[in-house]
Order: structure tokens, then sequence, then C-alpha cells
């Protein structure tokens, strides 16, 4: 079988928002997962699920991570040295043989990046993946997908969006009500063993399962840990100009987008079609007149900006995006400086969509921020721009937070951001801490890193919270008993 993904599985990948591959292993090996994973649940009272701990009660998993089908996969999406986030959910839907599919199990959503939110971004920092130890058709509840909505910032309005949604079938179609903006459903029908890779920010969620044997979904999260290389070879044909900006920065040729009036351009960004502005925002650079861009940019930001209800990591203005494909410092460096909060937010996420080094300097000052919002902001923005002349004192900011007593999500925006700092050896004393916090996710991801530096210091810090986090399996798991 061959390993490497195609041209046009990324085409797909960067229009749709996922993409199916199918495992090395035998069919054996996934009926043995399955009963597995049978015997796991079986044994769990009350409904509870083993959640991150899935992988030292089913270590077999680990061959589905390392399949070279899976990794090549990853590789083509998220680059070299990526990281399988330290959260994992095997998702079971109960087999209820009375009930009527195709319907839905859950309300359709976007996930947070894993237990707290983090900024959302059109361009694959992070991925889902979904293993299928089963065969799943359209009625033992398969994972429900809106496809191209990982480009849009909602799935629609009006939408009780607490509540699973009724589905009309039309033919061979799954259609949702006009208040989802992209009212299609794509139902992931695969064979046992496949694994599907969604990008993050793809509304989906799970559908009902009628038949008598229960559906499993083995969850993983994937993070990028460092911006892609330019790569060689065909253009992708891609036309909407969202698509062509993150088939660009994944290092692809792409088409470039024609000069555009600014009236012509300032009527989509201002549309109340959401797919229009969107692809005005990502439209940008190529207006003609860029002054008048760039301030319309800015005037929206003003219009967007988070108050007391919102949550502050995720309502970003979209029209940050299009400020950062601007290729102007200035605009971004006053956000960067204003006394507003929002205004501040604003300004590091555009720094960190431009992977400009320049902001480094701003972006350290802002870690110590009175706000932890604006704190989270500046760290992730770091870790999106990575190295660059003023690395040492990012880590040294960096530093600052793993060693307070601040909440555990601060310390893990940090982590998280040195790993995108490289495997240097002066992180080492920063990880080296945090690998001993007393929050799972905090050392975890320290843990990680560590293991991933070829250091003789970084393995002597790894040794004692390895000890001290070794797993030792129960029999029993697979004699069906109760914990």
């Amino acid at each position: 079988m061959d390993n490497q993904i195609t041209r046009n599985e990324i085409e797909g990948f960067v229009k749709r928002g996922f993409t199916l591959a199918k495992t090395n292993l035998s069919e054996d090996f996934h009926r043995d997962i399955y009963t597995q994973l049978t015997r796991v649940f079986q044994s769990m009272r009350n409904d509870f699920n083993p959640h991150n701990n899935i992988l030292p009660m089913i270590p077999q998993l680990w061959k589905v991570l390392d399949d070279p089908v899976i990794q090549a996969t990853i590789t083509a999406i998220l680059g070299e040295n990526y990281l399988v986030h330290v959260h994992r959910h095997p998702h079971i839907s109960r087999g209820q043989p009375e009930q009527k599919t195709p319907a839905m199990l859950q309300p359709f959503h976007k996930d947070g990046h894993a237990v707290k939110p983090r900024p959302r971004h059109r361009e694959p920092w992070w991925l889902i993946m979904f293993y299928y130890p089963q065969a799943v058709d359209l009625h033992n509840g398969p994972t429900g997908l809106l496809p191209g909505t990982h480009v849009l910032p909602e799935l629609g309005v009006g939408e009780n969006w607490y509540q699973p949604p009724k589905i009309t079938q039309k033919g061979e179609q799954l259609l949702l009500s006009n208040e989802y903006v992209q009212p299609s459903i794509h139902p992931l029908i695969c064979e046992a063993g496949s694994v599907a890779f969604a990008h993050f920010d793809i509304g989906h969620g799970a559908m009902m399962n009628g038949t008598e044997l229960n559906r499993f979904a083995c969850k993983f999260v994937i993070m990028r840990t460092q911006r892609p290389q330019k790569r060689g070879g065909q253009e992708l044909n891609l036309q909407e100009p969202v698509s062509r900006h993150i088939g660009k920065w994944l290092g692809y040729p792409c088409q470039e987008n024609e000069a555009m009036p600014f009236v012509e351009w300032k009527a989509a960004l201002t549309s109340s079609v959401i797919r229009e502005r969107v692809n005005a925002i990502y439209m940008s650079s190529a207006v003609r007149d860029r002054a008048a861009a760039r301030d319309a940019l800015l005037k929206d930001i003003g219009k967007h900006l988070p108050n007391e209800d919102s949550d502050w990591i995720l309502d970003i203005a979209d029209a940050s995006n299009g400020l950062a494909l601007l290729d102007e410092i200035e605009p971004i460096e006053d956000l960067l400086d204003n006394d507003n909060e929002g205004y501040l937010i604003n300004g590091c996420y555009s720094a960190g969509q431009t992977g400009n080094t320049v902001f480094s300097h701003r972006l350290n000052k802002l870690v110590r921020h009175r706000n932890p919002f604006v704190q989270k902001h500046a760290m992730s923005a770091l870790g999106l721009i990575g190295p660059g002349p003023d690395q040492e004192e990012t880590i040294s900011a960096l530093d600052s937070i793993i060693r307070s007593d601040c909440d555990w999500d601060l310390k893990v925006y940090a982590v998280q951001s040195l790993i995108r700092q490289g495997a240097c050896s002066a992180t080492i004393p920063s990880l080296s801490i945090a690998a001993k916090d007393a929050n799972t996710y905090v050392n975890a991801f320290a843990i990680e890193q560590l293991c991933r530096i070829d250091d003789d210091e970084a393995r002597r810090a790894v040794l004692e919270p390895l000890r001290r986090h070794r797993w030792m399996e129960d029999p029993r798991y697979e004699q069906g008993k109760s914990l």
C-alpha cells in the first residue's frame, strides 16, 4: 500500500476540512481492538468514560498512531515533528435498535481544542483524528460532518445548539434546516480500520446508532509544532480565496487572486452572507487600494471587540486574519500598544498569524499582562511565530508563567508555546519544572517535549516524572468486572 497522501486528498482536506485514510493493520487487529473497547466500557460504573487513559488501558492503539499511512497523512497536513495531544477520548455510540435512523445523537458543534478553548485558526495547527475499529454505515452511528465549515466563524443562526437537530432525507442527501450556513451532512461511512482526519474547526456531531451493536470511535488530537515549509510540485486546484490561503500556507503552489476594486471588496466584507465575508477577508491583500482595505479592516475589528459576556479566547474579530495578510507592521504594532484589552487580543492574534518575529518583543511583555486572556493570546501568538532573534526573552517570559502559582491553563499555554520554540536545550529548565506540576496536562505536555529533546539533561529531567506516571494495567478490565 502506498503510504503517501495524494494532491487530490490535500485539495479535498483544504476545501472540505477532512480526509479519510485506511491503516495497514489486519482485520483481526481491528476486531481485537473492538473487543477490548467493549470490555473496558463494560467494566466502567455509571457509564464512566476512561478518556485520556484509554491508551494505557489498550496500548495496542499505539499501533494505529504508529501506522505508516497514518503518520504520512498527519505529516502531510501538520508537518514533521507533530505531537499527539495528551487528551484522548474513546467515543461510544450505544446500540439502540428501537431508534429510527438516520438521526442526530448530538448537536453539531466545533471543538474547543481540548479541555479549555484555544484561539481558532483556519490554518491547520490542530487535527482531530477518529479511528473506527468496526465498519460504519448510515445506521450504526457515523460521525456527521458539515463540509467546509472549518473556514466559517459560525455554523448558523437561530438554531437551538444544545439539542440534536432534525434531519431531512432527500434521496441520498441528509439535510438540516436553513438555519445552518452549510445544511448538507456528510456521514463518515467507512470500513473497519479507517481513520478520519478533520480540521479542528469543522462542524461535527455523532449520529444515532439504530443497531444492536455499539459503535466505537477513538478520538485523538494532533498538534502542529512548527510553521510549514515550502513544497514544490504541481499547483493545487483551489478556487476560493480562503482555500488558496490555506493551500499556500501549507507550502503548496496555488493560483494567485486577481486584483479587486475596493468598492467591490468592501461590499463583500460587509455582506450578510458569511462565506462571501470570509472570502473577502482573504482577498485583503489583492485589493487595489491597500490603505483603504487596511482602514476598513481596522474599523471592522473595532466593531467586533469582545465584551464582558464573551469568550475572549474564541471571539476574535475575523478581520484580524485579513490584517495579518497585508504585510504592514505598524497597524498591528498599534493594536499591541493599545490600552483597550479587546484591541490587544486582536493585535496578539494578528501578530501570530503573520509569523513575523518583529512582534515577539511586544508579545513577550504582554505575557505578563494583568488580563489572563491577553496573556493567553500573547503566548499563543509566540508559539505560532516560533523561534527568532528574541527567543531567549520569549523563553524567560514563558518560564515566569510556569514558575508562578497561576491557573493551570495559563501554564498549558506556556508549555505549548515552549514546544513550538523547537527542541532546544534552553527550554529544559522550564520544562523540568512543568514536568513536576500537579496538573496532568501541564506535566504531560512537558514530559512529551522533554522526550523529544535529544539531550542528557532532558533525559535526566524526565526520568522521575515518568517513573511516577507509570501505569499498571489492571486485569479486571479484561475480565469485565466493575471498578
